[in-house]
């Protein structure tokens, strides 16, 4: 690589490393550095370094030279100058003082900016709901849903205050992706995931990658097919077919030995009829099966045909489920 073109990559990298901590940076300006990084690797050997120049310039901020420095590079900046070739590469006490002005301005930044605004979405009965958060990271709601997200400097917080949604994020070391949902805190490392409130239970499924759950000192790190049931005096963990928690975004009830209190529990959340077990001794009988959100009628079609169910329908678009 000749020096002109070292330069150039070099420069490019310092521009992506202030795009990125912009108050304004965009979800598009995100994947649009992830592609500029991904398309040579002398790209992101030259961010690397420049964010270690950072970071190792950031101690310094307060010391007595390098503030000197910064009262340097700020007089210098506000006189006027002739115009001038630039030097391919800065000298060391140049490009030190430079970092350090920057890094003062972004230390003051951090400290006077204000909290990250936090953005609340909802979803009705039997409505679901994609959406992307500015970082990059997507989000499916189930029906009857309701979460907080917050975007800040150093963290990305999400509070899930009802229903169930799916977390796809987008990793980011320095910058944390955590779900709060009834007491469990739920810290992403590169991943998609599933977090359903059930009454007084949380179920936490993990789709892709890995999750870490912290609940009253219990702390669990979960993999691929691992799902985590938790609540009070609650903590199960088990081996599950992803599909059977994410289903409904692709629009469908995956049943694999649900107990039929559970499969009914989903299936209210769409259509229009509602389904009530009436006999108790029915809570807990295994289901399994692939059926359509919404369509309740096939539902209750096919769980009285194969198995001992009998179906009546009251006022209000009311099912019953009794033994037959």
């Amino acid at each position: 690589m000749d020096r002109a073109t070292d330069t150039a990559i070099i420069e490019q990298a310092e521009r992506w490393f202030a795009r990125l901590r912009a108050d304004d940076c965009a979800a598009a300006d995100r994947r649009a550095f992830e592609d500029w990084r991904a398309s040579d690797p002398r790209h992101a050997e030259a961010y690397d370094e420049t964010r270690r120049l950072w970071a190792g310039m950031l101690p310094l901020a307060a010391d007595a030279e390098v503030a000197a420095w910064r009262r340097q590079a700020r007089a210098a900046a506000d006189r006027p100058r002739a115009p001038r070739l630039r030097r391919p590469l800065l000298g060391l006490a140049a490009a030190a003082a430079m970092l350090a002005l920057a890094a003062g301005g972004y230390l003051a930044w951090r400290t006077q900016a204000p909290p990250p605004a936090v953005a609340r979405y909802a979803t009705a009965a039997g409505e679901v709901r994609a959406l992307v958060l500015a970082d990059g990271s997507r989000l499916t709601l189930n029906a009857d849903t309701v979460l907080e997200a917050s975007m800040g400097a150093q963290a990305r917080t999400v509070y899930l205050r009802r229903g169930e949604a799916v977390f796809d994020v987008v990793h980011e070391a320095a910058r944390p992706f955590v779900v709060h949902a009834a007491g469990n805190v739920i810290r992403d490392i590169g991943t998609r995931f599933d977090v359903e409130l059930d009454g007084a239970r949380t179920d936490i499924t993990v789709a892709e990658g890995i999750v870490n759950v912290t609940r009253d000192g219990k702390t669990a790190t979960l993999a691929h097919g691992e799902q985590l049931a938790v609540g009070e005096g609650l903590w199960r963990r088990r081996s599950i077919d992803p599909s059977v928690a994410t289903g409904w975004t692709q629009g469908m009830l995956v049943f694999r030995q649900t107990p039929l209190e559970e499969a009914v529990a989903q299936a209210n959340r769409y259509g229009r009829g509602r389904l009530v077990v009436e006999d108790p001794s029915l809570a807990q009988l295994p289901i399994s099966g692939d059926f359509h959100a919404g369509e309740t009628d096939s539902l209750v079609h096919a769980l009285e045909s194969a198995f001992p169910i009998r179906a009546r329908r009251g006022a209000g678009d009311v099912i019953r489920l009794s033994r037959r």
